[in-house]
């Protein structure tokens, strides 16, 4: 009804991470909430979830955003959030997990690396999801299989956002693709959100 469009893998891998990019506004959610619905998938009948921060599972909206799909999850790191969904997919022949790979609204210099340790600890492939609001399009079509090379890895990740046009609802706040290890480095100091 707004006018988007939405094409999505069919069919979908049984188990998968699904990465959504850039993550830069509120919209975001909404869109790919209503992205889901248009398509007709459904939080128990498909397995598609995702994980939140704990704030959002308090309170009133708690219910809401556990029937579509959500789980809290603690945000500050070191508490085995790879190894807690590595358990989740070997438990389920179903299983498709959507996350943010930036983790916040705001840019930062790099991207968390945790959907990538979740799919190659778990053997299932990454979806890549794009949101393009010039366009008003969302897509979630390609497929990668984390081979081990991260660098080689996130440079096809790169091209590929590159090449589907991902331009998020405030562009400039989208992050750059690599890891915070690599985002240390002096080479990786473009501005560019695909470097």
């Amino acid at each position: 009804m707004a006018g988007w469009r939405v094409t999505i893998a069919d069919p979908l891998p049984a188990r998968c991470v699904v990465i959504l990019y850039p993550h830069t506004s509120n919209w975001d959610f909404v869109v790919g909430l209503a992205a889901k619905w248009a398509a007709g998938l459904d939080a128990g009948r498909d397995g598609l979830c995702f994980a939140g921060k704990e704030s959002l599972f308090r309170g009133p909206w708690s219910g809401f955003f556990r029937a579509i799909g959500g789980f809290p999850v603690e945000r500050d790191g070191g508490h085995g959030f790879v190894s807690e969904m590595v358990a989740r997919f070997s438990a389920a022949e179903q299983l498709r997990f959507a996350l943010s790979p930036e983790g916040t609204r705001a840019r930062r210099d790099h991207v968390r690396s945790s959907f990538y340790h979740v799919a190659a600890a778990a053997r299932v492939p990454i979806l890549l999801g794009a949101f393009d609001f010039a366009r008003k399009r969302l897509i979630a079509e390609e497929l990668i299989h984390p081979t081990g090379d991260v660098a080689t890895d996130l440079r096809t990740i790169s091209e590929y956002y590159r090449a589907a046009g991902a331009h998020g609802l405030r562009p400039h706040r989208a992050s750059p693709w690599r890891f915070r290890s690599e985002a240390a480095t002096p080479q990786n100091s473009s501005s560019s959100p695909y470097s």
